[in-house]
């Protein structure tokens, strides 16, 4: 093992760390989605946003990485790489979720405009002396 195998499991932990933080704001987001409430959405939008930086950032640390291929022959980094990869399909399926609820609020919301403009043009119906509609 080389001096900056060290260095690997930092890299790992810190990786493992920001996925399972951005699970937790994926969380939070489904409940404010589930909430309606649009501010916190879009609070934790910008927060879910920097956490996908960090995880960018640190993985392409990890891709730079001289000793790199330690991540395959090494036992115990191995097993780290495995587990971040379970907390990433995890983060992967919540996203589904969170866009699939999403999607049915826009829906929703879609619903309830077309019976407020459907609501608003009958009562914009004119008649004429005779008691028809003009």
């Amino acid at each position: 093992m080389s001096e900056t195998a060290p260095k690997l499991s930092v890299l790992l932990q810190q990786l493992a760390q920001q996925l399972v933080d951005l699970d937790a704001v994926q969380q939070q987001e489904l409940q404010a989605i589930a909430n309606r409430s649009h501010r916190h959405v879009a609070e934790l939008a910008a927060a879910k946003q920097q956490l996908l930086d960090a995880i960018q950032s640190t993985d392409q640390q990890l891709a730079a990485h001289p000793d790199k291929q330690q991540l395959n022959d090494d036992t115990e980094l191995r097993q780290q790489r495995q587990h971040i990869e379970q907390l990433l399909q995890d983060c992967q399926q919540r996203n589904d979720v969170n866009e699939r609820m999403v999607a049915s609020t826009l829906n929703d919301i879609e619903q309830l405009r077309q019976a407020i403009l459907t609501s608003v043009k009958s009562d914009q119906v004119t008649y004429n002396q005779k008691g028809k509609i003009r």
